[in-house]
């Protein structure tokens, strides 16, 4: 299998969908519970955490039900599934020898991606969606799921809070008009239980006065009780 160097400087249209990368010399450092996040020149490079794959093998693969789960997971999310979601997904078969369960969990990111660009209510980046190929030991070859996303400059909503005050930070609250509509406009969508209300997943870039979501995960990882907390967050400090 044809594995390529990451040219610098990177960006994402130098990406393909099923490709496996060398793991850059970047560090990928652990930013929540599901992932390891490096940033290199344009781009985001994620990859799963050790609990993030735990977390992938119990609500993903194995797909156990469990009452406190956001949704159910569909048809075409079950592992079971996966040859016949290849079809749709082909960009992403070849990459069946190195492993089914890690196509699955490209694959799951990879319909999520793609469900979420369906909705116009706020931008989602840019991504594509690999392989990184290390060597330990000089022997072994490690292959990592790995996902890539374009860079949104910008600030978090988390960043734009005052914890202190309990609110939006003042020179923040200006914008709060098209932050409201962007976020109460996907609350109406269909999106609804597909999005991680957590306000560190929502980027305002203030040139465009324009929210990006930025989060990749299927919400089958979620908590539905975390999450409707946070949803409520949103709607009592973010929409007017």
């Amino acid at each position: 299998m044809e594995v390529e160097a990451l040219k610098r400087p990177l960006s994402i249209d130098q990406l393909r969908d099923g490709h496996v990368y060398l793991r850059p010399a970047t560090s990928l450092v652990q930013t929540n519970l599901f992932l390891k996040v490096g940033q290199m020149d344009e781009l985001f490079i994620k990859v799963p955490s050790e609990l993030g794959l735990e977390d992938y093998w119990t609500y993903a693969k194995k797909a156990f039900p469990d009452p406190q789960d956001m949704r159910a997971v569909e048809e075409s999310e079950r592992f079971e599934r996966l040859e016949s979601t290849l079809e749709t997904l082909s960009a992403l078969k070849p990459l069946t020898p190195i492993g089914k369960e890690l196509v699955h969990y490209l694959a799951l990111h990879k319909l999520q991606h793609d469900r979420l660009k369906t909705q116009t209510a706020v931008g989602i980046p840019e991504a594509r969606f690999g392989v990184l190929r290390s060597t330990r030991l000089r022997i072994f070859y490690r292959y990592e799921p790995a996902m890539f996303q374009a860079r949104v400059c910008g600030n978090t909503l988390w960043d734009m809070f005052d914890f202190s005050a309990f609110r939006v930070a003042p020179q923040w609250r200006r914008f709060l008009p098209a932050i409201s509509a962007q976020l109460s406009a996907l609350i109406d969508s269909r999106m609804l239980n597909h999005i991680d209300w957590n306000i560190k997943n929502f980027v305002f870039e203030e040139t465009a006065e324009r929210v990006f979501y930025v989060d990749m995960k299927p919400t089958t990882l979620l908590a539905r009780q975390t999450n409707e907390q946070n949803l409520r967050s949103i709607r009592d400090y973010f929409i007017a």
